[in-house]
């Protein structure tokens, strides 16, 4: 098959020939069809954050057609519409017992990030990680459910907010706009950051307000009034963003960080303790939020906006394109 491999840090992706993936007992074998671009690919290629065994198939937002599954598979079959979920994992551990497999102690990959992934005419996972992809969602769409929509899923549930309360979401970016309609769809009173215009031009379909990253904690506040907003979802991570989140978030509010960068806080305890923040982190999403994430795609309340799309052959124009900035998500069209 072919296939886009990373074979060095910061060089661009070979496309190759290899082998296609042999799948054993329970594991599905998927025909890649679609495969987003995004943060965490460009990291991985420049070296920093996951750093998988070289050479590399990048490529961890997919949809696909079945096209083989193993001799104890039940839960699909070859020719359905399916989408993984990215963590695969122990099954036995107490994080796996109580539904948050992407936290599993004994975590055996990553579709994409610590195993080989999508940007490839084949991929594999295990079949417990596969689910149906309902007809009425596209391929394109549907793949970004696996990282961009289940991110905000998850996000939102660790935000933990009640209808008519006031969030910011820091970070108009592919995951941010997939944000900020689901905390839409629940009812939430919503104000977006981000360093370009363009982002919240886009973002003034589901937020009530857009403020300049330069400008944004004076005009959260002015915006927000008693003393900021219940809680601040950074979906940037840097130590400016975490700064100005912890900054904008009301006495008693929580931050939700959803961004990964190497960057640290720069906050006392004395702060924290005094004015009672909750600072919480939040990965990916769980399979039970992979689900919530189909349904609400399916209904019309989360719709993750494509800015381009490009053609496996194409694959680092694809992501010079993402690294230039884009309002979306960039999409590779693999097979037809």
């Amino acid at each position: 098959m072919k296939a886009a491999l990373l074979e060095a840090v910061s060089q661009p992706l070979v496309l190759s020939e290899v082998s296609i993936p042999t799948i054993s007992e329970q594991e599905v074998l998927v025909q890649t069809r679609t495969c987003g671009i995004c943060g965490t690919d460009l990291h991985i290629v420049a070296g920093h954050g996951y750093i998988p065994d070289l050479p590399h198939i990048l490529g961890h937002e997919p949809a696909g057609i079945v096209a083989a599954v193993g001799a104890e598979v039940t839960n699909v079959k070859i020719g359905d519409r399916v989408i993984p979920s990215l963590f695969f994992t122990c099954e036995d551990c107490y994080y796996c017992r109580i539904g948050r497999h992407q936290q599993c102690a004994h975590l055996k990959g990553i579709l994409g990030v610590l195993s080989p992934g999508a940007f490839a005419e084949y991929f594999k996972a295990p079949a417990r990680n596969v689910f149906r992809l309902p007809d009425s969602i596209s391929f394109e769409v549907g793949g970004l459910i696996t990282d961009a929509v289940v991110t905000a899923v998850h996000a939102s549930r660790r935000g933990g907010l009640a209808a008519g309360s006031t969030a910011v979401v820091i970070g108009a970016g592919g995951v941010g706009l997939c944000l900020l309609q689901v905390l839409a769809a629940s009812g939430i009173r919503l104000a977006a950051v981000d360093v370009e215009q363009a982002k919240l031009y886009a973002a003034s379909l589901f937020a009530s307000a857009g403020f300049l990253a330069q400008d944004a904690t004076s005009e959260v506040h002015r915006w927000a009034g008693d003393g900021g907003v219940q809680c601040v979802f950074d979906c940037v991570g840097s130590t400016q963003s975490l700064e100005s989140a912890c900054s904008m978030v009301m006495n008693g509010g929580r931050v939700v960080i959803v961004g990964e960068q190497g960057d640290t806080l720069s906050l006392t305890s004395t702060a924290i303790a005094q004015r009672e923040l909750e600072i919480v982190g939040s990965r990916n999403g769980t399979r039970q939020d992979l689900v919530e994430s189909i349904r609400l795609v399916a209904n019309g309340d989360v719709n993750p906006p494509i800015a381009a799309r490009y053609k496996l052959a194409q694959i680092n124009q694809a992501i010079q394109r993402v690294r230039d900035g884009v309002v979306g998500r960039v999409v590779v069209e693999v097979s037809e």
